[in-house]
């Protein structure tokens, strides 16, 4: 069975100082100029992302060893592959710690899941503060359904896009670049086929019935 550790990139020193009562404060000298101060909220934002990751990689953990001792929970057929099949108790308890519904748990498990088997340069990207935990969601849900080469194509474009647009633009190309793998090729026509079209064309249109030159 796979296992996965929980990578945090950034720690403690990265983050501005916190007050006493645990907001994020500026140093008392305050920010040099502007693009310090952006820096320093750019900076917790790459933090963010960064920590969405680890818990994705830590979610995906909890259900693999969940699913690796089925006898620890009563009355739960649970697969290692398979979210639905987590034991209720499992679901519930993680619902309780993250105050949260249970239909969010289960969303967060097949994330987790997905990002970590199915996606892990988004994973990567995600890691590095590279890209949103919004972001993520849009290349994941854009290529949901897909088969792997389609997939993966999709993946590598909207990755190279996410680092300098808005969830909201990269969701518009991905809906545009989704619809273009799903549409059916046009391949182009033999041209044996395309002389016997054209010729039936010019005897539906000859008065004689007969072939026009």
């Amino acid at each position: 069975m796979r296992s996965n550790k929980v990578l945090v990139t950034r720690g403690p020193a990265d983050v501005p100082d916190r007050s006493a009562r645990g907001a994020v404060a500026p140093r008392e000298s305050g920010f040099a100029d502007l693009t310090e101060a952006v820096d320093a909220v750019a900076a917790v934002d790459a933090l963010l992302a960064s920590l969405a990751a680890s818990r994705a990689v830590l979610v995906e953990s909890v259900r693999e060893w969940a699913a690796a001792r089925p006898e620890l929970f009563d009355d739960a057929d649970v697969e290692a592959d398979d979210v639905t099949g987590l034991a209720p108790e499992l679901v519930g308890r993680l619902a309780r710690a993250l105050r949260v519904p249970e239909s969010s748990v289960l969303a967060l498990l097949e994330e987790s899941r997905t990002l970590v088997h199915e996606h892990p340069r988004t994973l990567a990207a995600l890691r590095g503060g590279h890209i949103s935990h919004a972001h993520a969601q849009t290349i994941l849900g854009y290529t949901d359904g897909l088969r792997r080469a389609g997939r993966v194509a999709l993946e590598t474009r909207l990755l190279k896009h996410a680092r300098d647009t808005t969830p909201g633009e990269l969701s518009l190309l991905a809906r545009t670049e989704r619809e273009r793998r799903l549409r059916p090729e046009s391949r182009p026509e033999p041209v044996a086929v395309a002389a016997a079209r054209a010729r039936r064309a010019r005897v539906s249109a000859s008065p004689t019935g007969r072939p026009t030159r």
